[in-house]
């Protein structure tokens, strides 16, 4: 048989139809072999069919992050981010939908439970392992419109009729620990909505972030209830029950760090109506900016301070204060609240009994707060970081002594709640800069994700770039740094505050690697 070059062309139709197949195979053959496949989380059909994750997954009914569908499977912004996870790591697993503290209690207890969205707290820190942030949500109370309810301490609400919250919820555990005890416990966020509305509550503790969704999913008029007091941001998470394997934990961050990297994380906040982080990464040239945006976010917080701190020495030497009568001195702080809505003022005994403007002699006690023996010594404190007795808000505090013949009978000062500082500054911090501080004792005390503020930074694993960046940064007065956190590359500017002795930090993302 002769033999034809490549070069040549073939002789006869079945020949051409011959080769135009083994072409269209070879082409095939190549392309599968070179295509990437369905991108992890993608939906596509993945090579190796999914394993069991091992882990009993648990949610609660919370719109918009986690909730029943349809078709009573669960969804929510919270639910995609899980699925997202497990999808990238190959892995299946049923999420039930549970009351939430027979879920809480499930994810105490174990074995290899993941109860999401969570708030990370405090008091929750060593009873769970970590995964996130997911989303973040705030505490709120609610009244029934019409109602004649105004609050304006987490204490005045403790004696105002009863309080709706769901069972074991972070909001529920913030309420007794502030000895709050006019409580009525529900299964979900609707269950005490309804109550509000059938006039068997006269207070809602919910959330502003999921009020609305609340009210949409149970047909209930949004407008037939309003807003009275919110204290605090609270950051979610997913929490497994301590015996899950730091390896499981580690699997899991590093999907969600993927996910936010990627922006599949963002396209789901987008899709549920949540804001979302920018992830952007900034021009090198660009880094000038930081060095504004960090001056702005110093200045701010230490101008606001001390405007604060001179108004109080001048009330310090009027009559008023030096009288030492509440009834005298009341008038006077009343005027500086409604000026400065933000700052709720207080003046306390040498006992640490001390008077607010909204609750009169208050049931805590000062005593136990590191700045007041400091005070009582007749010095100033500026930026010691609380969260507040009575109003359960993060704040910085301004604190100065009332003296008679250079003996101090008296402490006159002021609580600046942070939060609503770092909303106003992140007004003015263009996208995608973030802002931070950072205090003596290691927590963030101003932080443009208000989830984060409140943050002890031992909670941070001391080994990560994040970590070990953190660890530098307290370290020095003032620097610049690169670090990893949740996938992201970030450049950090941070300088130090003469009058606070904060740590304040502006940083950007950036292209490349550490």
């Amino acid at each position: 048989m002769p033999t034809r070059t490549l070069t040549q062309p073939p002789s006869r139709p079945e020949e051409l139809f011959c080769l135009i197949l083994l072409c269209i195979a070879g082409f095939c053959l190549i392309a599968g072999c070179l295509s990437p496949g369905p991108a992890p989380g993608s939906g596509g059909s993945p090579a190796v069919p999914a394993t069991d994750a091992g882990i009993r997954i648990i949610t609660e009914d919370l719109p918009p992050f986690n909730y029943a569908g349809p078709d009573g499977k669960a969804t929510g912004q919270a639910t995609e981010v899980v699925n997202g996870i497990l999808a990238r790591l190959n892995r299946k697993a049923p999420i039930e939908i549970l009351p939430w503290n027979e879920g809480y209690n499930a994810a105490r207890a174990g074995p290899a439970v993941a109860l999401y969205s969570t708030g990370r707290t405090e008091e929750r820190e060593r009873l769970f392992k970590w995964v996130g942030p997911v989303t973040a949500y705030d505490f709120t109370f609610y009244k029934k419109n019409g109602s004649a309810i105004e609050l304006y301490s987490v204490e005045a609400a403790g004696k105002t009729g009863t309080i709706g919250v769901v069972k074991e919820d972070a909001r529920h555990q913030f309420l007794k620990q502030n000895s709050v005890t006019n409580i009525v416990t529900c299964d979900t966020d609707a269950a005490c909505l309804r109550l509000l509305l059938d006039n068997k509550i006269d207070l809602w503790f919910g959330s502003s972030v999921n009020a609305p969704s609340v009210a949409a999913k149970d047909g209930v008029n949004p407008l037939s209830f309003t807003k009275v007091y919110t204290v605090r941001t609270v950051p979610m998470y997913i929490a497994f029950s301590n015996d899950t394997p730091d390896s499981v934990i580690s699997e899991w961050q590093g999907a969600l760090d993927a996910m936010k990297r990627d922006g599949t994380y963002a396209a789901i906040r987008q899709k549920y109506g949540l804001d979302a982080e920018s992830e952007t990464p900034v021009a090198s040239s660009t880094a000038d900016q930081a060095d504004l945006a960090l001056n702005h976010v110093i200045t701010s917080t230490d101008s606001r301070l001390t405007g604060i701190l001179h108004t109080y020495r001048i009330l310090i030497q009027t009559l008023e204060v030096k009288s030492k009568d509440w009834y005298k001195i009341r008038p006077l702080l009343a005027a500086f609240e409604s000026n400065e809505p933000d700052v709720r003022t207080w003046y306390a005994n040498p006992d640490g009994s001390y008077y607010t403007v909204s609750d009169g002699l208050t049931s805590a006690n000062l005593k136990g707060r590191a700045y007041f023996p400091v005070v009582l010594a007749g010095k100033e404190s500026v930026g010691s970081f609380i969260i507040g007795y009575t109003t359960g808000k993060n704040s910085a505090v301004v604190a100065v002594p009332v003296q008679e013949n250079g003996a101090v009978t008296g402490v006159l000062g002021g609580s600046l709640y942070v939060d609503t500082l770092a909303d106003t500054i992140r007004k003015d911090i263009p996208a995608p800069f973030v802002f931070y501080a950072i205090d003596r004792d290691g927590r963030f005390t101003l932080h443009s994700e208000k989830g984060q503020i409140a943050r002890d930074l031992e909670t941070i694993a001391a080994d990560s770039p994040y970590g070990k960046a953190l660890s530098e940064i307290r370290a020095k007065e003032s620097g610049e740094i690169r670090y990893e956190d949740g996938g992201i590359q970030y450049q950090a500017k941070f300088r130090t505050s003469p009058l606070t002795g904060w740590r304040f930090v502006v940083a950007w993302p950036v292209s490349g690697s550490a």
